[in-house]
């Protein structure tokens, strides 16, 4: 079958860009290339569908948009700037800065008990939680500093890539950091708890907003072949952050004050602005604001951040605060239910620049690579397991995780690597989950009495598969869809990615919690220290319990959390 790269050329985009894709969406199988105006005789067997050929064309030149009418010209519009090598150092400098000081994956329920895919600020955050209880003397609210950020991260989520559309990535990207950096000073200087809890909430609009665009502009000036090494150094500094967040929020904590926690950011996130506004050369979206305001989802940007909010509060909830069968729980859960179901209609029927595309689902990979993001919402009691059976400190906890981050680092760095040399992704995924999925099985098998070079082991092997899949899915479903659909398919993929990562935490502690609660109840032990113990499993070594009742509690979380 023969595709022409002029065809492609004619649509949007330079002879070589369209060379370019053509060649990565044909995988490595490609048999010739005959000019510039040539034809492409390949097969495409791995790595991406069959039909891509004919959907990576590049966006409609201005001609062909006007064509189409006002209502779509915006979106059409092609923000790629391809980019030589020195300039791409210096703006994944400001990118990845931007990346390091906010956060991807969410922190679920109690906020110590971290996600491994959480970056600095959150990390941070993290470790510093008990302390800001005991300051403000309000650790019974303690907790919805992070369920504050989760909530606004992830319900602003789909909005982030139709924006970035309608308004230019540049514009949506400085906003974002100009919104996270103005929650940071607000928790820093916090006088109580509920002003932190707010301007948590603040931040988290602007820190969601920062991770799904930086995804985005990386695919404006990289191309499709070189993307996954790109995406790859993004993942790198994404695991990096992970691995300094915990040790520098407890160095912070203990030797210097919880509120460092958030000045850090100030700094990160002013150098990310200067070097995005002087130095990121993103072509300017045409149209007045008068025009752009009209193009945007209303309805659909709000019933899907009423979505979230109702399907994760409740989820956040479930186990601890409230009872799971209780209507505290079950209301909101089933409104949210509901309210996806008026989402998918308003999408197909009334949108007409829909914040998430249903159509695109319908394809084979995107739907596939978005599954498997979703189910694999990788949530690790690691930290818990450390601090509650072995006595570690929020610090030592911190640093015993490294092996998992570091070997996360170097596979997703090398994954990107053989993706972009290799024009294929379907090996790297495969190895990937089923190296995770040995990993997690093991993880089972873990009790007090586990070895710590088994806990590196089943680290470093958790590690080495989840590295091939985090950032490569994102490549795959790229290089599956036309190249204006690309900033709502990331956006879409990281919303979902982050509400599988908030169910996985929720399923997991409510198991975890069962299994606790049964092994107390048969000891015994009177309901006030078991929902002290459930609420904070650290209380295991200040509540005054005997020798048998701590062993008891012990065990019951090494059998479960690691």
């Amino acid at each position: 079958m023969t595709l022409s790269t002029q065809h492609l050329a004619n649509n949007g985009g330079s002879v070589a860009e369209a060379t370019e894709r053509s060649l990565f969406a044909l995988g490595s199988d490609a048999e010739a290339i005959d000019g510039q105006c040539g034809t492409m005789v390949a097969d495409s067997r791995d790595c991406i569908p069959n039909d891509a050929k004919d959907r990576v064309a590049a966006p409609l030149e201005e001609g062909d948009q006007e064509a189409l009418g006002a209502a779509t010209a915006t979106v059409l519009q092609d923000q790629t700037n391809l980019l030589p090598m020195r300039q791409l150092l210096v703006i994944f400098a400001g990118l990845s800065t931007a990346m390091f000081c906010t956060c991807i994956s969410l922190v679920g329920r109690e906020l110590w008990l971290k996600a491994a895919g959480a970056m600095l600020d959150q990390t941070i955050v993290s470790t510093a939680l008990p302390s800001l209880g005991r300051v403000f003397d309000e650790a019974d609210i303690a907790s919805w500093v992070g369920t504050a950020y989760m909530l606004t991260s992830t319900a602003f989520q789909p909005l982030y890539g139709r924006l970035s559309d309608i308004f230019g990535r540049k514009s949506i990207l400085i906003g974002n950091l100009l919104i996270f950096l103005l929650g940071s000073i607000l928790c820093a200087v916090s006088k109580n708890m509920i002003m932190l809890i707010v301007c948590r909430a603040v931040a988290g609009i602007g820190g969601g907003g920062i991770t799904t665009t930086v995804t985005i502009v990386v695919s404006d000036v990289v191309s499709l072949q070189d993307r996954g090494k790109y995406q790859g150094i993004i993942g790198v500094v994404v695991s990096a952050a992970t691995a300094l967040g915990p040790v520098v929020g407890g160095l912070f904590t203990e030797k210097v004050s919880w509120r460092w926690c958030f000045y850090i950011n100030i700094p990160l996130s002013a150098i990310a602005i200067i070097i995005v506004t002087l130095v990121l050369p993103l072509k300017p979206v045409r149209g007045s604001m008068s025009t752009k305001l009209k193009q945007i989802d209303y309805a659909g940007c709000l019933i899907s951040s009423a979505v979230a909010v109702l399907i994760l509060l409740p989820i956040s909830w479930g186990g601890t605060r409230y009872a799971w069968d209780s209507a505290a729980v079950l209301a909101p859960l089933i409104t949210g239910f509901i309210l996806v179901a008026l989402f998918v209609l308003v999408e197909i029927k009334f949108a007409v620049i829909p914040v998430i595309p249903m159509h695109m689902f319908r394809n084979v990979h995107v739907s596939t690579c978005i599954f498997t993001t979703f189910v694999t919402g990788f949530a690790t009691f690691l930290p818990q397991f450390y601090q509650v059976v072995r006595g570690d400190s929020p610090l030592e906890s911190g640093i015993l995780i490294l092996p998992l981050i570091l070997c996360q680092i170097v596979t997703s760095f090398s994954s990107g690597i053989l993706v972009s040399k290799y024009a294929c992704y379907r090996w790297n995924l495969l190895i990937g989950y089923a190296l995770w999925t040995i990993a997690s099985g093991l993880f089972t098998t873990v009790d007090s009495s586990t070895s710590s070079a088994k806990l590196v082991g089943y680290q470093l092997l958790t590690g080495l598969g989840s590295g091939q899949t985090l950032q490569i899915t994102l490549v795959a479903i790229q290089a599956a869809l036309p190249r204006h659909e690309m900033a709502v398919v990331t956006s879409s993929r990281n919303f979902l990615r982050m509400v599988g990562s908030t169910l996985a935490i929720a399923a997991t502690a409510a198991l975890l919690n069962n299994v606790v609660k049964t092994t107390l109840i048969s000891k015994g032990l009177p309901q006030s220290t078991i929902s002290s113990i459930v609420a904070d499993p650290t209380a295991i070594n200040t509540l005054g319990l005997s020798a048998e009742d701590k062993s008891a509690a012990i065990d019951a979380y090494g059998r479960f959390s690691a």
